[in-house]
């Protein structure tokens, strides 16, 4: 079953989660594990979730500036602020994803839980850059 979001899916439809739902599997982030014993009620000491981490694809988001900005020093400063320990010292507990800033310190449950695999499945930027309408097209037309 395919839903409008993540939300949806993992706290709906997702059996495993703390949705009521019937779907035994769910597309998520490999970092999604801590969340189950940071939000569960009745407390957990571990999450009853787990990773098949094969089926893990490295994903990393960026921040940057646009050429020809009329603002370009605000714009500048914004992804300081998001590269800064500060803002990414928040995203394991809040988005339950890794930082990309090195220095900052994960929480004890996110190390503990979340899992970090060793050989995540990759793919070549450009390929994805050629093939991705047509990749989204064919899922579209499978899926929905």
């Amino acid at each position: 079953k395919v839903v409008d979001g993540w939300t949806e899916a993992y706290t709906v439809e997702f059996s495993g989660s703390s949705g009521k739902g019937s779907r035994p599997l769910v597309v998520s982030y490999a970092s999604s594990p801590p969340a189950e014993v940071v939000y569960s009620d009745p407390p957990v000491d571990a999450p009853p979730t787990a990773v098949i981490e094969s089926t893990c694809f490295r994903q990393v988001e960026f921040a940057g500036v646009l050429r020809g900005t009329k603002n370009e020093d605000a714009a500048a400063k914004l992804v300081d602020y998001l590269s800064g320990p500060v803002f990414q010292a928040d995203l394991p507990l809040t988005l339950f994803v890794n930082p990309a800033n090195t220095t900052v310190e994960l929480p004890k449950v996110f190390t503990d839980f979340a899992a970090t695999p060793d050989a995540p499945l990759t793919m070549d930027p450009a390929r994805i850059e050629t093939n991705r309408t047509t990749w989204l097209e064919n899922w579209r037309a499978a899926a929905l």
